[in-house]
């Protein structure tokens, strides 16, 4: 577990947090203050976050095929560093110091939009350059992506973990699990929301250009970094728990070497086949990521709207979002309060990403779409991102209580992989056409491209996801029942 100071007490000094100090037993912590100490997570993780989704959405629209490569860059060390390197940082910092780090490297990404929208303002022969900080403020904000969200997985299992271990009402932590996975995606998503509307509106109302914008995102990606140096150390006190608890013990990672812990996701897959049979699922999000970012926002919004200037991607993928955020709620209710179980839930995810790939299949360049269709396909979105943000973490802190950094580094590893291939598939020369036909796109600068491919691979990985997550879950129950 996390090693603490001799003399570190864990002081919160940040004005936002110290009321939840106050309220803290001398016998122990409140339950009460975990939820609280978890929801002020979700919200900066929400801000900083929000802001480095907005400028991913408008990447490809902003900055052509630069923004294309830009993205697969992010994905690519995002990808990385979970294979090797981000599991290490969250074991060694703690979970709470990793979002720190994380937010930070990730703020870096931000303002990378900032500067290269600078650059070629005062020079269009600086576009080289321009590619540089690009490229640059991706690798880093990858890296920091990758650790941010690991350190989110461990921060959301140790949470709900001690939260029911201190819960006088006798609460399962499979149900806590579901409601703290609603209640933070609801909160992430609904400021997705926000930020992301926040560019169409400012461009439509008040006419502000996108130096301004892009360095607004950059000021509300690093504000949210200084509060969360104040969030309440949860692993910690879980630390204390489990020495005070007779007969339990550190997990088998927590007394490994750094190396050991580096590659603390490949070696859980090596060692666990549920983490082989949750892969599919993971992998069809990825792709149905990218693809929807350099297909759906990147091209085919502007052909049916008529929008050159992007003015109207905010709007759209704000939509996505908004529909996460309400539907992450009612499932995190029905599978709390009514027991409706979670692969169910993360199945519908699974069928939303499908049906948009079988729309693009019948309708494929965009000549036959209208704003209704285009609507239902961010709406679809939605659904599928619900159950990714919120369900899908839930289950693998279910299944993986004790493995959580390797847990959670999976996630990043097969969704960010997967990504990284849609974006490599996008930009590269595989897939290139030599004239515009049904299964061919113009993209932004001019290049032509195969979407077929990327289509297919998504409904193969949706195939496969769904009986894939019901083994894994069967599995899960079969030895839980068999430990008790």
């Amino acid at each position: 577990m996390i090693q603490q100071d001799d003399d570190e007490n864990d002081t919160i000094t940040s004005n936002i947090t110290r009321p939840l100090i106050e309220n803290q037993q001398s016998d122990g912590i409140q339950p009460e203050l975990i939820r609280k100490s978890f929801l002020l997570m979700s919200l900066l993780f929400a801000i900083n976050h929000g802001c480095t989704v907005s400028v991913l959405g408008l990447s490809n629209a902003r900055l052509g095929s630069t923004g294309v490569w830009q993205s697969g860059v992010l994905y690519g060390s995002y990808t990385a560093s979970a294979l090797y390197g981000a599991s290490y940082f969250v074991k060694k910092l703690g979970s709470r110091n990793g979002l720190v780090l994380g937010m930070g490297m990730s703020a870096s990404y931000v303002t990378s939009f900032f500067l290269a929208t600078i650059i070629v303002e005062h020079n269009e022969n600086l576009i080289w350059l321009q590619s540089l900080v690009a490229i640059g403020g991706a690798l880093v904000g990858g890296v920091g992506s990758s650790i941010l969200w690991v350190s989110q997985g461990a921060f959301f299992a140790s949470a709900a973990q001690l939260y029911a271990s201190t819960n006088n009402n006798g609460q399962v932590v499979e149900n806590v699990t579901s409601r703290f996975g609603g209640n933070f995606s609801f909160i992430f998503l609904i400021f997705e929301v926000i930020l992301r509307l926040l560019s169409t509106f400012l461009i439509e109302t008040l006419g502000i250009s996108w130096k301004v914008i892009f360095g607004m995102y950059s000021v509300l990606s690093i504000v949210p970094v200084f509060f969360m140096m104040g969030i309440l150390d949860v692993e910690r006190y879980q630390y204390n728990l489990l020495q005070t608890d007779d007969g339990r013990e550190d997990s088998e990672e927590d007394n490994t070497s750094p190396s050991y812990k580096a590659t603390a996701a490949l070696n859980l897959l090596k060692r666990d086949r549920k983490a082989i049979y949750l892969a599919p699922v993971n992998i069809l999000f990825g792709l149905a990521t990218s693809f929807s970012a350099s297909v759906l926002s990147g091209v085919i919004i502007q052909k049916v709207l008529n929008d050159p200037n992007s003015k109207y991607v905010g709007l759209y993928t704000s939509i996505t979002s908004l529909v996460a955020s309400g539907a992450s709620l009612f499932f995190g209710r029905i599978q709390s309060q009514m027991r409706y179980g979670k692969e169910r839930v993360l199945t519908s995810g699974a069928l939303s990403y499908l049906a948009i790939a079988l729309q693009f299949i019948v309708f494929p360049n965009g000549s036959d779409w209208t704003a209704v269709t285009l609507m239902s396909s961010y709406v679809l979105l939605g659904i599928g991102r619900s159950t990714y943000e919120g369900t899908l973490r839930a289950v693998f802190a279910d299944v993986f209580p004790n493995q959580k950094e390797g847990a959670f580094g999976n996630i990043i590893l097969f969704s960010g992989g997967a990504s990284t291939l849609g974006y490599i598939l996008s930009v590269t020369n595989a897939l290139e056409c030599n004239q515009v036909s049904r299964y061919c796109l113009e993209y932004s600068d001019g290049s032509i491209h195969n979407i077929l491919v990327t289509e297919i691979l998504i409904i193969a990985s949706a195939v496969v996801a769904i009986p894939s997550l019901w083994r894994a879950v069967r599995i899960h129950r079969n030895e839980h029942h068999n430990n008790e």
